[in-house]
C-alpha cells in the first residue's frame, strides 16, 4: 500500500511514500502524516493512495499526526482543481483552506479516565490503587488525568494498576469538542416579500430542493431585499437537511450578517481571520461535525468543511476582497462556483454591481438572472447631485456639500462622508524645489498620517517621521496636498462643532474595533461617518439622510483596466447607504469628471447603461470578460534581470502557445514599477481558452530564471497594477 503526499512547498509534484503495516489501520485520505524528506522529517497532507508505484527505492511514513482527517476528499478534489487553474502546489492549495488553528502540527486533546462497566478485581496489596478506584466512584463525568492525580494525591502509577486490571481506561479527547455554537439570538418573523422577491425566489426553489447546480445571478438595486431572498433560500436547504455557505466580502460586514442569520437559524457558524486561532479551530471542528447550518464568513470560509451542502450565497460578489493576493491566487466566487458544481447544488451571486464577468455570464445565457429594480416598502432610490469640482478653487467640502451637511444635522439625521483613501495628506510637495517625497522601497508617494506624525507607504508599510526640512534643498518649505480620510474628520469637526464624528478605515479599525465603531453610528451616538470601501456596502443604516462622496475619482485615472468598472461600484454601492428610511435621502458627488459614462451612469443608478457602454469597450481591447488573463509578473533588485525575465516569460510562452488562442502583451514595464524594493516587469496573456490559459501558466512556471529573480502568476488578476 502507498500513499501520496503533498507539502506546503511551491512544488508541483507529489511524493510517494510506503504504507507501513503498523499504520494501515489508521491512515486515512486527507489526514496530515510525517515522513522522511530529504535529510530530514516533514508534515504533509495524503492526498491519493495507490497499490503500486515504479519507484524502486521508497521510504516509509514515519507517523500519523491527526485521529480524522482534516478534510473529506470532495475539498482534496478541489484543492486539485486550485493548483491547477490557478497554477500553484496542491500543498499550497490545501494549506489555504485549513484555518492556522487546524494546521497546528499537535492537536489540542485531553487525556481522561473513563470508567468502563468492569468485573475485574485488584490485588489487595495495591492498596494506592484501591484508593484511587475510590475516588473515580465520585466523579459525575471523565476527569482529565492531570486533574485526577492532582486532587487525589495518588500517583500516576496507581491509575496504570487500574488500567491494566481492565477498571479504567485512558482516552484522548479533542478539547474543541467541549465547545458548542454560541447562544441562539432573538427570533425574527420574516417579513412579507415584493413582487420582484418573490419571483426570485420561486426561480431559485427548484435548484435549491433538487438539488440542481445552477448559478444565479440576484442584480438588485442597493436597499431591494437581496439578504431576505438568500435567507428564504437558505431555509429551504436547510429544512432540506443541507447546510449553506454564506460569502461576504469584508469582516467588518461579518456580525451584522451574522445578527440576521442568528435571528433565523439556531446552529450558524462564523470563520474568519479576526478571530482567534482558538475560535477559528472550534468553529472549523464544529462545521465538521455537522453542528452547524450555515456558515458565514469572508472568502475562506468557501472551503468550510461542510458534508451537505446545498446552497452557496456569494453577497456583494463584485468586491475585490474575493481575490486571495497572495499563494494560491483564487478567486472565492469562482471557487464556490467550482464547489457547487461537484456538489450539484445551486450557487446565489447577489450585487447592485456585479462584476462584469458575471453580468456577462448572465447576459450569454450562462448564469439565470433575476431583476430586484426596486427598493422594499416602495422608497425612493435617492437622488443624486454631480458638483464639478473644477470651479471650486480646491476646498474640500464644496459649498452644495455644506449646505447640505448642515441640512441633515438640523433634521437629525446622520451623514456619511466617504473618501477612499486613508491619511491625511496624500503628497508632501517642496514648494522651493518641487521634490516629492517618495518611499526609498517604492514607486509611490509617502502618505501624511497626521495623528501619528509619521509619513507611511501603503504598499510596503515603510514609515518614517515627519521631516522638518526638505530632503533635496534642506528648505523648510514641505507642503501637505491632497487628502485622505484622517484630513476629511479633522475638517468635519471644524466645520460642524459639537457633532459627534467617527472614522471607519483600516488605519483606526480592526478587528472588533469595527463593529465598536459602526455600533456608535448605528445606534445615533455618532451623527457623522467618515470612511473608505470599508463604508461602502452591506450596511443599512436607515437615518442617514445624506451620503456625500468627498472626491469620487480616486480610481478613475489609474492605469487598470477595471478603474471604471470601480469608479461606478464605488459610486453606486456608498450612495445605497442614503434613504433607507422614512426620510429619505440625498447623494451629492464631488468629482472633476461630472460628464464620464462612469460617473453619470452612477449618478442615474444605471448600472446595466455602464455595463453595456464598458463591455463594448473591453470587447473592442480584447480584454475581460471578452476573454480571459493570467499576469505574469519577474521582480527582483536587479532591474535588467527582471526586464529579461520577463522577456524569456513572453518568448517561451509565445513559441509554446497556440498563436489563434493566445496573444501576448508585454514585456511591459508595470505601472507600480517598484515595490518593497524588488522592480517589476510584466507580461499579461489573454485567451479565450481557460485550457490555453493554463498551459501558457505552466510554460511561465517551468520557466528558468536566475536566482533572486521571482515570478508571480496571477489568474483571473484583480488589477493589473
Amino acid at each position: 500500500m502507498f500513499a501520496r503526499v503533498a507539502f506546503d512547498l511551491p512544488v508541483t509534484t507529489e511524493f510517494t511514500y510506503a504504507v507501513p503495516d503498523r499504520l494501515r489501520e489508521r491512515v486515512r485520505l486527507g489526514q496530515r502524516v510525517r515522513v522522511p524528506f530529504r535529510t530530514t522529517t516533514r508534515v504533509g497532507y495524503l492526498v491519493a493512495f495507490e497499490e503500486t508505484t515504479e519507484i524502486e527505492t521508497i521510504k516509509d511514513i514515519a507517523s500519523v499526526v491527526d485521529v480524522d482527517p482534516l478534510l473529506p476528499a470532495d475539498l482534496i478534489q478541489l484543492a486539485r482543481w486550485i493548483s491547477g487553474y490557478y497554477c500553484c502546489a496542491l500543498g499550497e492549495a490545501i494549506q489555504a483552506m485549513l484555518p492556522g488553528g487546524v494546521r497546528k502540527t499537535r492537536p489540542r486533546v485531553k487525556v481522561v479516565v473513563r470508567v468502563p462497566d468492569a468485573t475485574a478485581t485488584l490485588s489487595t496489596r495495591a492498596k494506592k490503587a484501591a484508593q484511587l478506584w475510590t475516588e473515580l466512584q465520585a466523579y459525575d463525568a471523565p476527569p482529565p488525568v492531570p486533574r485526577l492525580l492532582g486532587e487525589t494525591g495518588i500517583s500516576r502509577a496507581a491509575l496504570n494498576t487500574l488500567v491494566k486490571a481492565g477498571l479504567v481506561t485512558i482516552e484522548e479527547r479533542d478539547k474543541d469538542d467541549e465547545f458548542r455554537a454560541a447562544a441562539a439570538a432573538p427570533r425574527e418573523t420574516p417579513p412579507a416579500l415584493e413582487p420582484a422577491q418573490e419571483e426570485s425566489l420561486a426561480a431559485l426553489a427548484p435548484d435549491v430542493l433538487a438539488p440542481h447546480y445552477r448559478t444565479h445571478l440576484l442584480l438588485g438595486v442597493t436597499g431591494s431585499g437581496k439578504t431576505e431572498v438568500y435567507l428564504r433560500a437558505i431555509d429551504l436547504a436547510v429544512r432540506a437537511g443541507r447546510q449553506a455557505i454564506v460569502l461576504v466580502p469584508e469582516i467588518a460586514l461579518t456580525p451584522q450578517t451574522v445578527r440576521r442569520f442568528r435571528a433565523r437559524f439556531e446552529r450558524v457558524a462564523v470563520l474568519h481571520s479576526a478571530q482567534s486561532e482558538a475560535e477559528r479551530r472550534r468553529a472549523w471542528k464544529r462545521i465538521r461535525r455537522g453542528d452547524a447550518d450555515v456558515v458565514v464568513g469572508p472568502r475562506s470560509a468557501v472551503f468550510a468543511p461542510v458534508s451537505k451542502l446545498g446552497l452557496i450565497v456569494v453577497d456583494e460578489e463584485h468586491e475585490n476582497s474575493f481575490k486571495q493576493e497572495s499563494v494560491p491566487r483564487y478567486q472565492a466566487r469562482d471557487v464556490a462556483l467550482v464547489r457547487a458544481k461537484a456538489a450539484r447544488c445551486p450557487v446565489v451571486l447577489g450585487s447592485a454591481t456585479p462584476s462584469l464577468e458575471s453580468y456577462a455570464n448572465a447576459q450569454r445565457g450562462r448564469y439565470q438572472l433575476h431583476r430586484l429594480p426596486h427598493r422594499v416598502g416602495g422608497l425612493p432610490m435617492p437622488p443624486v447631485e454631480l458638483v464639478d469640482m473644477a470651479s471650486e478653487s480646491s476646498v474640500l467640502f464644496s459649498p452644495r456639500l455644506r449646505v447640505a451637511v448642515q441640512h441633515a444635522i438640523d433634521d437629525d439625521g446622520q451623514v456619511i462622508l466617504f473618501l477612499n483613501r486613508r491619511g491625511f495628506a496624500t503628497l508632501l510637495v517642496c514648494q522651493r524645489c518641487r521634490h516629492t517625497l517618495q518611499c526609498p522601497h517604492c514607486s509611490s508617494t509617502l502618505v501624511f498620517h497626521k495623528g501619528r506624525r509619521r509619513t507611511a507607504c501603503h504598499l510596503c508599510q515603510h514609515e518614517a517621521p515627519l521631516p522638518q526640512r526638505c530632503p533635496e534643498c534642506l528648505e523648510r518649505a514641505l507642503k501637505q496636498v491632497g487628502s485622505g480620510t484622517e484630513r476629511v474628520l479633522e475638517a468635519a469637526e471644524r466645520a460642524w462643532p459639537g457633532v459627534p464624528c467617527v472614522r471607519v478605515d483600516s488605519d483606526t479599525t480592526r478587528g472588533e474595533r469595527i463593529e465598536e465603531a459602526l455600533g456608535q453610528f448605528r445606534a445615533g451616538v455618532a451623527r457623522i461617518l467618515v470612511g473608505t470601501q470599508m463604508v461602502a456596502k452591506g450596511h443599512h443604516f436607515p437615518d442617514v439622510t445624506l451620503v456625500g462622496i468627498v472626491n469620487a475619482d480616486t480610481a478613475l485615472h489609474l492605469p487598470d483596466f477595471r478603474a471604471n468598472e470601480r469608479t461606478f461600484s464605488l459610486i453606486a454601492q456608498v450612495a445605497g447607504r442614503a434613504g433607507r428610511g422614512e426620510k429619505g435621502g440625498r447623494v451629492i458627488v464631488q468629482t472633476y469628471n461630472p460628464q464620464h459614462y462612469a460617473v453619470a451612469t452612477a449618478a442615474r443608478h444605471a448600472y446595466e447603461a455602464f455595463a453595456k457602454t464598458e463591455l463594448e469597450e473591453r470587447e473592442l481591447l480584447g480584454l475581460p470578460p471578452a476573454r480571459r488573463c493570467a499576469l505574469m509578473v519577474a521582480s527582483g533588485e536587479d532591474d535588467n534581470a527582471a526586464r529579461q525575465a520577463a522577456s524569456d516569460i513572453a518568448t517561451a510562452i509565445r513559441r509554446s502557445g497556440d498563436g489563434d488562442l493566445l496573444e501576448v502583451r508585454g514585456p511591459a514595464r508595470a505601472p507600480l514599477e517598484r515595490v518593497r524594493g524588488r522592480w517589476r516587469h510584466m507580461v499579461l496573456v489573454l485567451s479565450t481558452s481557460a485550457a490555453a490559459l493554463a498551459a501558457a501558466s505552466r510554460v511561465a512556471r517551468r520557466k528558468k530564471t536566475p536566482r533572486k529573480i521571482d515570478v508571480t502568476i496571477d489568474v483571473d488578476p484583480a488589477a493589473v497594477l
